[in-house]
């Protein structure tokens, strides 16, 4: 058994019950960014985002983030599992912010059709590169089809991401693109996020 908390449409102090459904499950937001939470069927409504998720020792486990709703869904709420927020946790306890790295490009994933049709192959088309950023640094160019990262095939911005959010500030990234049929490895040095 484990409890919800929060404040959902401005009921103070508000406290649910349910248990764990899952671990580790894998859900994509509506933005097409993917989370490994808890699934509960602890009531989550609006107001308890952010909201502590507790067992039943008093310990918080996990903090609630999303619900899926629709018709025929009940009971299909998630929290970030604790042990992932204890980097976000400190950071901002010590700089009042959470830095992450930074490559400073902007890109669309090409599938195989778009690829054929636009004599590319299948990546991630650099749209842009900001100035002075790490991309731009490393040599990164408009128009650079990114293929792997850290020596792993890629196809989508959320793997580049992915990856690159498994690095610190500082660190460095291999990178290889092709640019105009040839390809190039690069590596980036990772800065902070603006």
């Amino acid at each position: 058994m484990l409890w919800q908390y929060g404040n959902p449409l401005g009921l103070q102090s508000s406290i649910t019950c349910g248990v764990v459904s899952a671990v580790n499950r894998e859900v994509t937001d509506s933005d097409g960014k993917k989370f490994t939470l808890i699934q509960t069927d602890a009531a989550i409504n609006s107001g308890n985002s952010g909201g502590a998720l507790v067992n039943s020792e008093g310990k918080v486990i996990g903090i609630n983030t999303l619900k899926l709703s629709g018709t025929g869904i009940e009971g299909m709420g998630f929290a970030i599992p604790i042990n992932s927020t204890t980097d976000v946790t400190s950071q901002l306890i010590q700089y009042s912010k959470v830095k992450r790295p930074y490559i400073g490009i902007s890109g669309m994933d090409l599938d195989e059709d778009t690829a054929k049709a636009n004599k590319l192959v299948k990546g991630i088309y650099i749209k842009s590169v900001d100035d002075f950023s790490a991309g731009e640094k490393a040599g990164l160019k408009i128009g650079d089809v990114i293929i792997e990262a850290d020596g792993k095939k890629i196809t989508t911005m959320d793997e580049l991401n992915e990856i690159k959010n498994s690095h610190k500030i500082g660190d460095e990234m291999k990178v290889k693109v092709n640019r105009n049929g040839e390809e190039r490895e690069l590596t980036i040095t990772l800065s902070e996020q603006p």
